[in-house]
């Protein structure tokens, strides 16, 4: 069943250390939400026994995790020991590594090598690797978009995709209609409104509390639900964070969606 989650990149002043991380879980059940991605805690032994902790204490799923590549690669023992430990089943490379976001088309290829050969060692031990993007993705290499080129040379089964409705709204595209056209690939999708603010003489994309853009989230839940996305988390780059997220499950539920929570 699809659900709603908080990537916790939404509060992640809130969880700088194990008590906070405690308080922080605690303040997340407050506001409505039953499962987490976790991303921007440090992954020490400390963080992740509060975690487990803090989870089993308030109800609270780690339904997905967010981590660099050469984290990913680098320390793959301790990421199964701790995706273990919190019962988590997929986690994502959070973003491309410079050399593909500044490289050429040859240099972008060569990661979604190294990203599938990463993505089998962890498939083949129960967890699901996906890769998250930004929008930088949707650069163009000759015919090609950078994204369109990762997902082509990578397999469904050891790449998932973590779809982000901003970033995907900044690279030009719908985030409903690449959602349906992957067909199950997108196995997480962070819930992020777009809006345009006035800087001067322009106009500038930010993102903001669902429902106070221009992004159409019915449509989006929809679609994540018909293609059985395992969590949809919602985030934002905010100071008042637990305002915001209290105003973004308000917006869903206003749309029907109490169910998913």
């Amino acid at each position: 069943m699809t659900r709603v989650a908080l990537q916790t990149f939404t509060v992640r002043k809130f969880l700088k250390s194990p008590t906070a991380i405690e308080s922080g879980f605690a303040r997340i059940r407050e506001a409505g939400l039953q499962a987490v991605e976790l991303a921007y805690i440090k992954l020490k032994a400390d963080e992740i026994n509060a975690v487990e902790r803090a989870s089993k204490n308030h109800g609270i799923t780690v339904g997905s995790s967010q981590i660099t590549f050469d984290f990913l690669d680098r320390q793959r023992d301790w990421v199964l020991k701790l995706h273990e430990q919190l019962d988590c089943k997929i986690t994502a490379v959070s973003v491309l590594p410079y050399r593909a976001i500044r490289g050429k088309r040859e240099h972008l290829l060569q990661f979604a090598e190294k990203l599938e050969a990463l993505g089998s060692y962890y498939h083949q031990r129960g967890l699901q690797l996906c890769f998250h993007h930004h929008d930088f993705e949707f650069r163009r290499y000759g015919d090609d978009v950078g994204l369109d080129l990762l997902l082509a040379n990578t397999s469904p089964k050891n790449v998932g995709l973590e779809l982000d409705t901003y970033w995907v709204a900044r690279g030009g595209r719908s985030p409903q209609d690449m959602i349906d056209d992957l067909q199950g690939r997108v196995k997480v999708v962070h819930l992020r409104d777009f809006q345009l603010l006035r800087r001067h003489f322009t106009l500038s994309p930010q993102d903001c509390a669902l429902g106070q853009g221009n992004l159409d989230f019915r449509r989006i839940v929809d679609s994540c639900v018909a293609n059985k996305v395992h969590y949809m988390a919602i985030e934002q780059a905010t100071d008042k964070p637990f305002a915001e997220v209290a105003r973004s499950v308000a917006h869903l539920k206003h749309l029907g969606y109490d169910a998913l929570f």
